[in-house]
């Protein structure tokens, strides 16, 4: 299979999961539960006239396909629908709130890579020693804890009891937003020279960050750890090994370089779960983002911001695993034939 046709599968097979996602998104939405109209009116306004009315104004009123395809139609010309809790259209509550939460996935990540894969090359390097049983350990304890019940563990000891870090919100009431530059609290007060805004809204990322990011270093070390030792047998270190090749230079030149390949692509496929799983976590914290925009218009059956957000991830996802399978046919042309 030439490239130029594998692109042209890959492309074809983005759309149908993106097109996938949308449908199944689209029918558990409906099966929720509960009249988004009765929420709407309020229980002064749900005589069935105005009901009627309100339903009409959401396209409620149109058969279920119908919805489908102008929601499809619209999203294609770039109108993303009106949140009816808020008060605003889609777009401009994403283009407020996917900053915050891009910023937080992003901290979520390099902390995820700065502790996970030197602790599985540390766990690799040290095979079968009591540093490898305990990173191991840790791993899999790791793997095993809830996100959002870290969270609130870590409010519990560092918000209330020690009062070291802040429990919820982006940034301390007394102080100044920074003017809005790119959208990313951190980036703009940089750009803007406020450092001490730096540094609060830093201390307020530093809990959820590291509750949604905990389950990506045990994943990590583990995927490292298994790369590296797979590594390591192979014959041409095990023959530059016995020629005295420095250990050092060994694992710098001829292991790491290898052994971080599959690593580095699952890192990027993080991205999209990170986007996607700070629902629980932004809510707990408090924090503006698209995973409780997602979460309020749950509570309020609105449909349109659900679709939008839900979409808008799975986009960002698969787009992410499009562009490493892409890579890796220019770089493998194996890959190609499968």
């Amino acid at each position: 299979m030439g490239l130029a046709r594998y692109l042209l599968y890959r492309t074809l097979g983005l759309l149908l999961v993106v097109l996938g996602v949308l449908v199944i998104t689209f029918v558990i939405t409906r099966v929720i539960p509960g009249d988004p109209a009765s929420l709407f009116a309020g229980p002064q306004h749900s005589d069935p006239e105005t009901l009627e009315r309100i339903r009409t104004l959401m396209g409620l009123n149109k058969p279920l396909y119908q919805q489908l395809i102008d929601f499809i139609t619209a999203f294609i010309k770039g109108d993303l629908g009106f949140s009816w809790h808020t008060g605003r259209s889609v777009a401009e509550e994403l283009a407020d709130r996917f900053p915050i939460t891009f910023e937080l996935s992003m901290l979520s990540l390099i902390f995820s890579i700065t502790v996970g894969i030197p602790l599985g090359i540390i766990s690799a390097v040290k095979h079968e020693s009591s540093i490898d049983y305990v990173i191991r350990t840790l791993s899999i304890v790791g793997v095993g804890i809830p996100s959002f019940w870290l969270g609130l563990l870590l409010i519990y000891f560092f918000g209330f009891n020690l009062k070291l870090l802040p429990i919820g919100g982006l940034l301390t009431p007394t102080l100044t937003r920074p003017p809005k530059i790119t959208g990313l609290l951190l980036l703009d007060s940089l750009l803007t020279g406020k450092i001490d805004v730096f540094n609060d809204v830093l201390l307020h990322y530093l809990m959820p960050a590291f509750s949604l990011g905990i389950g990506i270093v045990s994943h990590l070390i583990r995927l490292t750890r298994a790369s590296v030792l797979e590594v390591l047998q192979e014959p041409y270190v095990v023959t530059a090994v016995a020629k005295g090749l420095p250990p050092r230079k060994l694992l710098i030149e001829h292991v790491l370089r290898n052994a971080l390949m599959p690593v580095t692509s699952w890192t990027g496929m993080v991205v999209g779960y990170l986007l996607g799983g700070s629902i629980l976590i932004e809510n707990i914290f408090g924090i503006p983002g698209v995973g409780s925009f997602v979460f309020e218009s749950i509570m309020h059956l609105d449909y349109a911001p659900i679709l939008s957000s839900v979409l808008l991830m799975a986009i960002i996802y698969f787009t992410i695993n499009f562009v490493l399978d892409i890579l890796y046919a220019v770089l493998d042309p194996r890959v190609r034939l499968k």
